[in-house]
Order: structure tokens, then C-alpha cells, then sequence
């Protein structure tokens, strides 16, 4: 009896030395994306604006002679502010304007394809467009994204010969320490479900 209690408070003792190190290295393991390198195209991911000002940063560095941009589906909310006669830019114009302002010429910028309700649909028309072997690309997406997306497009592009670098924007703040931000535990709590659901 003494010696299964003693198993057990070792057991537990690791687990909670697991689950410790886990929840102080959750961001870091999130953010961790690849090194640039040349590619065919530079992929944006639907999200904030910091990611196209990203994507133009690897366009002036010559990494992909284009920047292709996707697109999310439209909230219900800008239908309704189109019939009130309020028209707001889509993300993709503002990524277009964003790209154009920081150099990248307008004959460089390509849409991707259909809306995208998700990371999913985005991997499987990054996978239609750029599957063929040998193909590179660079995804740019935010600093929590980075592992799921790559996990995601991985899947996607399984078996095809496709060199995949995934970078996050450093043009939006991710902090190691994401238990001292509101903001980034939020982020951190969603990202971990949404890769526990993936998986």
C-alpha cells in the first residue's frame, strides 16, 4: 500500500512538473515559425493588416516575386452596413493598400482564391494553387497561428513535395510571459483547444 501511494504521489509530482512546463512554454512553442527562404509566392493568411505588412517586408527582400492574398468569408455584419448605405474596405483592399504603400507593385499581388471560412479551407486552396513538387511557399500569419496553421497546410500539402515556411509578423506583440496579458492568454487558451480539436 505504502509503496502504490508513493507511485502515485510520484506520478503526480511529474504531472504537475509536465503541466507547469507546458503552460510556461505555450507561447513560445505557438510562435515558433521557420526561416524565409526563396519561394514561388508569399501567402498571406485571412486576419490583421500586420500580416501583409509582413508579407511585403519578404517581397523587398526577394524572397517570391508575388504576395497572394486570402480572403475570410464576410461577417453578416457588412451586408448590413451596406444597406445602410456604409461601405467598409474588405481585408483583402486593405491588404492591397498596405502591400502597394510599402512597395510591393500592384501587378505583384494575387488573390488566392474563394473565401475562406477557415485555416482548413485556406490549406486546401494553398494545396490546389501550389501543390505541385517542388513548389515553395512562404505563409504569413500572426505569432499564435503559426503552429496550427502549419499543422493544418502540413496535412494539406501531405505527400506533395511542397517546401513549406511558415513566419510569424512581428508587426503584432505575442509575449512569452502570456500569462501577465489578458490579451495573449486569450489568444494562448484558444489556439491550444483549437489544435486539440484539429488533432
Amino acid at each position: 500500500m505504502r509503496r502504490a501511494l508513493k507511485a502515485g504521489f510520484v506520478l503526480l509530482v511529474l504531472f504537475a512538473v509536465a503541466a507547469a512546463a507546458l503552460g510556461y512554454n505555450a507561447a513560445s512553442w505557438l510562435k515558433r515559425a521557420d526561416a524565409p527562404a526563396k519561394a514561388d509566392a508569399i501567402v498571406v493568411l485571412a486576419g490583421p493588416y500586420t500580416r501583409s505588412m509582413y508579407a511585403a517586408d519578404h517581397y523587398r527582400a526577394g524572397h517570391a516575386p508575388k504576395v497572394v492574398l486570402s480572403e475570410a468569408v464576410r461577417e453578416k455584419i457588412w451586408s448590413q452596413l451596406e444597406e445602410l448605405g456604409i461601405r467598409l474596405p474588405s481585408v483583402p483592399e486593405i491588404y492591397r493598400r498596405v502591400l502597394q504603400a510599402k512597395g510591393v507593385p500592384a501587378d505583384r499581388i494575387e488573390p488566392l482564391g474563394r473565401p475562406a471560412l477557415s485555416t482548413a479551407d485556406e490549406a486546401l486552396a494553398i494545396a490546389e494553387r501550389f501543390g505541385q513538387p517542388g513548389t515553395s511557399v512562404i505563409v504569413v500569419t500572426s505569432p499564435s497561428h503559426v503552429m496550427r496553421s502549419r499543422l493544418i497546410i502540413e496535412r494539406a500539402l501531405e505527400g506533395r513535395g511542397v517546401k513549406l515556411a511558415v513566419c510569424a509578423t512581428p508587426y503584432e506583440t505575442f509575449p512569452d510571459d502570456w500569462w501577465r496579458s489578458q490579451d495573449a492568454a486569450r489568444e494562448v487558451l484558444l489556439e491550444w483547444v483549437k489544435i486539440g480539436f484539429f488533432m
